[in-house]
Parts: C-alpha cells; sequence; structure tokens
C-alpha cells in the first residue's frame, strides 16, 4: 500500500513540474518572447578581440628611395601616444600605439625601408594598435615623430654607443643554478646584478642584461648578444659549489686564455675582477682559471669575458655571507670597480 502511495506521489509531482514549467514559458512569450534564448555575447567582448594583420597586408613599396621605416599616424597622435620596446636578445622592436582606429594600417600602408626587416605583425584592438617588427643580426633603432609620422632606422649597437658591456645573472626560469638548503643560484646572481646596475645607471655605458627578471635564455642567445653587440667586454656572474670538500670557500674568475687584442685581454678583465671583487667584500681570492671546454660562454664569446664565482654554496660560512644584504652590495661594489678600471685600462674614461 505504501508502495503504491509513493508512486501516486511521485506522478502528480512530475505533472505539477511540468504545468509550472509550461506557465513559465508562456509567460516569458507575453513579455517579449525572449525567454527560452540562449544569452547573447556582449559588444564589449567583441572589441576586445584583436585583429590580427602581417607585412604584406599593410606594407605598400614606395618609388622614393629611404632610409627609414615610415609609419603614417592620424595628425592628433601625440608622441606620449606611442611607446617603443626593444627585445635585443629576440630581436624584435615592438611598436604600441594607442588612438588609432581598429584597423588603421590597413587603409595607411607602411613605407619605406625594411632592408633589416624580416616580417612585421600587425595587432590592433579598441584600445592599441601594435607592430611587432623582428630583424636579423643584433640591432639597435634610432626613431623621430614628424608631421604624423613615425620613422624608424635600425643601426649596429656600435653605431650608437661608444662603450657597451654585456652582464649576465646566470640561469633563471626554470633553471635554478645550485640551491643548498634555502640560497638559490639564480636569486643570488640575479640580485647581486640589479644592485650591479644601480651603479653603473650611474655612467655612460651601454649595458645589456641578459636578464632583469626570473626568466631564462639560452647560452646560444646570450653569445649572439654578446657577439652581435660587438661588446667591449663580457661579464657572467655564478656560484660554486664542491661536493667533496666543503671546507673550499672563496672567489674565482675563469677567462679565454686564447682570445688577446691589444692592450687588453680575457686573462686582464678577469684578473680585475678577481681583484677588486676579492678587495671589496674582504673574500678569499682563489686565482684565476682558463675556462674548460665545457664552459661554452667563455669559451664562445669572441670579446674579453670573465666569468666570476662569487662563493661556494658548499661551505657553510659562504652560504651565511652570500645571503647577506651588505655582502652582495660588496660584491656588485667591486665588480663595478672591476668594469671602471677595465674601461681605463682601455685608455676611456666611464662616467657622465
Amino acid at each position: 500500500m505504501t508502495k503504491k502511495l509513493n508512486k501516486l506521489l511521485f506522478l502528480c509531482s512530475g505533472i505539477l513540474g511540468m504545468l509550472a514549467m509550461t506557465v513559465m514559458v508562456a509567460y516569458c512569450v507575453l513579455r517579449g518572447g525572449r525567454g527560452m534564448e540562449q544569452p547573447q555575447p556582449s559588444l564589449a567582448k567583441e572589441e576586445e578581440q584583436e585583429l590580427v594583420g602581417d607585412l604584406e597586408a599593410i606594407y605598400e613599396e614606395s618609388s622614393t628611395a629611404s632610409q627609414y621605416l615610415c609609419i603614417p599616424l592620424e595628425e592628433a597622435i601625440k608622441e606620449e601616444q606611442v611607446s617603443i620596446e626593444n627585445d635585443l636578445m629576440a630581436q624584435r622592436l615592438t611598436i604600441t600605439i594607442s588612438g588609432l582606429e581598429k584597423d588603421y594600417f590597413y587603409t595607411h600602408k607602411l613605407s619605406g625601408n625594411i632592408e633589416s626587416i624580416q616580417e612585421i605583425a600587425y595587432q590592433s584592438n579598441m584600445a592599441d594598435s601594435r607592430l611587432i617588427i623582428a630583424y636579423g643580426d643584433i640591432l639597435e633603432f634610432e626613431s623621430a615623430f614628424d608631421e604624423g609620422h613615425l620613422y624608424i632606422s635600425f643601426v649596429p649597437p656600435r653605431e650608437k654607443y661608444d662603450k657597451i658591456i654585456v652582464i649576465d645573472p646566470a640561469h633563471g626560469g626554470d633553471e635554478n643554478g645550485i640551491c643548498v638548503e634555502k640560497l638559490i643560484e639564480k636569486e643570488v646572481t640575479l640580485d647581486i646584478a640589479m644592485r650591479l646596475k644601480a651603479l653603473l645607471d650611474k655612467t655612460d655605458i651601454k649595458v645589456y642584461y641578459t636578464r632583469l627578471s626570473d626568466e631564462k635564455k639560452s647560452m646560444e642567445q646570450i653569445i649572439r648578444m654578446v657577439n652581435g653587440t660587438k661588446a667591449d667586454m663580457f661579464l657572467s656572474i655564478h656560484g660554486a659549489l664542491e661536493e667533496t670538500d666543503t671546507s673550499i670557500y672563496g672567489i674565482t674568475s675563469y677567462y679565454n686564455e686564447t682570445f688577446f687584442i691589444p692592450n687588453f685581454s680575457s686573462a686582464d678583465f678577469a684578473y680585475l675582477v678577481e681583484e677588486k671583487v676579492t678587495k671589496s667584500a674582504s673574500a678569499k681570492a682563489l686565482g684565476l682559471k682558463a675556462g674548460e671546454e665545457s664552459m661554452y660562454l667563455v669559451r664562445k664569446a669572441e670579446v674579453p669575458v670573465a666569468l666570476v664565482e662569487v662563493g661556494y654554496f658548499s661551505n657553510r660560512q659562504e652560504r651565511i655571507l652570500l645571503s647577506k644584504e651588505d655582502y652582495k652590495d660588496r660584491i656588485a661594489k667591486g665588480l663595478y670597480e672591476a668594469i671602471i678600471a677595465s674601461y681605463e685600462q682601455l685608455g676611456m674614461e666611464a662616467g657622465k
């Protein structure tokens, strides 16, 4: 008897539910016929979608010879609405312009010199237009904003800067380097490089950093930048590890004994790094060493190179020192003094 009653109640509930749904649908139809429609995407969402184009779509050959890439802009566009970023290591120049119509460069095409350009990608939404220019070799750029046009030309770094150095804080990204307890090599090397940057920013030396954040760059990318910029010198900052004898501590500088230019060799640069850092940090000098064949950065650099190991992570005392702010400041100061002394040896004054 109980089972029959339960079935009857279940059946009645279903019928009542269907009636309620029918009444709701009829009410929605009477209210405007939208009750069963799927929601439509908002216009704002459509406007966020980017328009994408390439060099073929936005470039037009000109009969007038020019050394510049000419980018036409609306007269109302001000210079402050244009930002330009050059990623030398990726060989990408990104130009971002605010205030242009979404499809502007399809009707106002680029012209002029594209000899150094391999590809241009055009991205545009309702807020910004972006030109991403891929170029060959390692190049700097010069720009001029004049009468509604932006002019871009590419030049070798050596034509733009008198003094160039490349600084490499080792590792980064998913490559931590040496890790002992809470001390991580990629963090120590970047920390020292940032302290060194604060000092070098006050000089007229053009410094290219292989990274300024927790990102990884390949050794091939680094060497391409070093050799492509024809840098005066290349400094790579590392830590050291000794698994069998944890009592070893101190600072070592590696150099390329096969590279030599008159008055300033790789050994000269490494010597100054060793001397200045150990003096500034009151550290132990372990001396200069010729880079082994496995040291890709040392062996492939075609400029004076010093790969400095700023301390042994395997030594407890040095590990404590490398975690202290003051000690890293003193290492950075020693590296700075080595760079300044190197330019003096080259007969060049580094200052502002």
